[in-house]
């Protein structure tokens, strides 16, 4: 933008551009959807994420738990990557455990055409023996670790409109 840094772009998702307050410069905003698979811990995200890869060669594939470093700094990071990607025509489909709400809300959700949510889920004793078999450092292998990621499984379950996939 002709303003540089720091500039506050107003977006109009429904005309598809951005168009800076001050200097009136437009740019093209692309509407391309995001695709977020998630799940509980011990789902099955990041066993599923590399065919996924394979099977969607048109797309960026992220496994939001392995680039911790990016994921610290937030979900509206994530959205700004996908938006970045849709500026170069690709889609972005990203495999974490988040729900719909934690991006609806973020500055940078319009930046991104629609967001599709598909629920990785599996039974409870498979998640359970799933978490177990982790390495201690992971810290998902408590009791009470196991019961809460169960728990966010069944409030997954029942409060997402997703489309679900049951694994496992």
């Amino acid at each position: 933008m002709d303003c540089g840094p720091g500039t506050i772009m107003d977006a109009d998702p429904q005309a598809h551009r951005l168009r800076c307050p001050r200097c009136g410069t437009e740019t093209w905003l692309p509407a391309l959807p995001l695709f977020v698979l998630t799940g509980a811990s011990g789902a099955g995200k990041s066993t599923v994420t590399p065919p996924l890869r394979m099977l969607l060669p048109g797309c960026l594939v992220f496994e939001t738990d392995v680039i911790l470093h990016v994921a610290a700094l937030g979900w509206d990071t994530w959205l700004q990557l996908a938006h970045a990607a849709a500026l170069g025509g690709q889609v972005t489909v990203l495999t974490g455990t988040l729900t719909p709400d934690q991006l609806e809300r973020l500055p940078a959700r319009e930046l991104i055409g629609p967001i599709h949510f598909a629920l990785l889920d599996c039974p409870d004793d498979v998640l359970a023996s799933r978490l177990q078999a982790r390495p201690p450092w992971r810290g998902t292998s408590s009791l009470a670790k196991i019961t809460e990621n169960q728990q966010f499984a069944a409030w997954l379950r029942a409060h997402q409109a997703v489309v679900r996939y049951q694994h496992g």
